[in-house]
């Protein structure tokens, strides 16, 4: 697997082994830390990167609009409450964010969303899970996922407002893991003479923590089927959807994408697409709006609908036992690159350098299945993220989304 410091020499990674040559002379210490941590990287995955394969061609993905809605509503509700009723769901939530963009120090979960109030995002989502759980008459879990920098603050400011009302065993937390931060040359970087460079390991990294904190095998040894997992800094995310269950159930699929039409070609959200691979596979994939040109995402079919037209929320029911499917298999979700400008510390001082942080896509467990689907959800319902400080996606638009929501306006 490559994850020793000397097995990181021949992976293009001598500048690293060298360092901490150097730095067993000084400071044994400080080397026996930087050692320990260079042991946990897998040097060889990082060294094998390659771009995800494209597909050989796109098709329209099945998304289920307000028409299949309306006639599905009322069966399917019934399914999805009978799922809820029977402790068959589970909310998980993917907070390793902190709340630098908006001006705040912590983890963006703590953020006062409702100032009237007082009340956070955490607590936003801690309160659908609360209502729904006396609605059905189960504990549901509430899966809190962290990042290094995000676990203690957050685990803290849970205890500090009593789990807003949860149980202590219905709120669970677990961490993602990092990965090394890379120069444009794939070599490893330094935060400090004695610790890597790193950088969570993005939402896909949540498949990994699940597995490797036991979370999943918990969850299916108590009878959890379902998993609908959520973003911490969208404010109208819905834990309590017993539509979207009830589509999973009752159509027997391993993953449901929640999409929105797009506001405009340029915005700056992931595309639900069907994609035909080299094998000739047709499977539903997320596209980033990274991976595409301003030409890209203006492309039309033949009806002058948008190929690249429905956005994806990072809303998603996942299957349990679609993801231990995949544990058994050995899944490991691949690498993806993104640039950045990055501070490393060097001898000569903090430099910053074109860099990758690398990360895990989520919705990368798309690609392995063939029971897939969309479902299409109205922008001013369910999606209302909390991304910048000012303008599109704030503090503000998120306000004033929940002002609607909770009026009827």
């Amino acid at each position: 697997m490559g994850n020793s410091p000397a097995d990181a020499s021949h992976l293009d990674q001598g500048h690293i082994v060298q360092h901490l040559q150097r730095l067993a002379v000084d400071d044994p210490e400080a080397a026996q830390r930087l050692g320990a941590a260079m042991a946990k990287v897998d040097w060889a995955e990082l060294a094998a990167y390659e771009d995800p394969a494209a597909p050989s061609s796109l098709l329209e993905a099945r998304v289920v609009g307000d028409d299949e809605r309306a006639r599905r509503q009322q069966s399917l509700c019934a399914v999805g409450e009978g799922c809820y009723r029977a402790g068959q769901v589970a909310v998980l939530v993917v907070a390793g964010g902190q709340g630098t963009r908006l001006g705040f120090d912590g983890p963006k979960g703590c953020f006062v969303i409702d100032e009237a109030a007082g009340t956070s995002i955490y607590e936003l989502h801690a309160q659908q899970v609360a209502a729904a759980s006396k609605r059905y008459g189960v504990a549901i879990p509430l899966l809190i996922m962290t990042s290094p920098h995000t676990d203690a603050p957050t685990r803290a400011f849970f205890a500090q407002h009593d789990n807003f009302g949860l149980a202590d065993d219905q709120v669970r937390f677990f961490s993602q893991g990092t990965v090394p931060s890379l120069t444009i040359d794939g070599h490893a970087l330094l935060a400090a003479p004695d610790r890597l460079l790193e950088n969570p390991d993005g939402h896909g990294g949540c498949f990994t923590a699940l597995v490797d904190s036991g979370l999943l095998a918990e969850l299916d040894a108590d009878g959890v089927q379902y998993i609908l997992y959520l973003q911490v800094d969208n404010v109208l995310a819905r834990a309590d959807d017993t539509f979207a269950i009830g589509l999973a159930a009752e159509d027997g699929l391993d993953a449901v994408t929640k999409v929105l039409p797009k506001r405009d070609p340029d915005e700056r959200v992931g595309h639900l697409v069907r994609a035909v691979d080299a094998d000739g596979n047709e499977r539903d994939r997320i596209v980033e709006y990274t991976e595409l040109s301003a030409e890209d995402v203006r492309r039309t079919r033949d009806d002058g609908s948008l190929l690249f037209g429905w956005g994806n929320t990072a809303m998603h029911i996942w299957r349990v036992g679609y993801l231990q499917e995949l544990v058994a298999f050995g899944l490991t979700l691949p690498l993806h690159r993104s640039k950045k400008p990055l501070k490393s510390w060097t001898a000569d001082g903090e430099a910053v350098v074109d860099g990758y942080k690398c990360e895990r896509f989520i919705f990368d467990l798309l690609l392995f299945t063939d029971a897939s689907a969309g479902l299409a959800v109205r922008r001013e319902n369910e999606f209302s993220p909390v991304k910048n400080a000012t303008g599109t996606d704030s503090p503000a638009t998120a306000r004033a989304a929940l002002k609607r929501a909770t009026v009827g306006v």
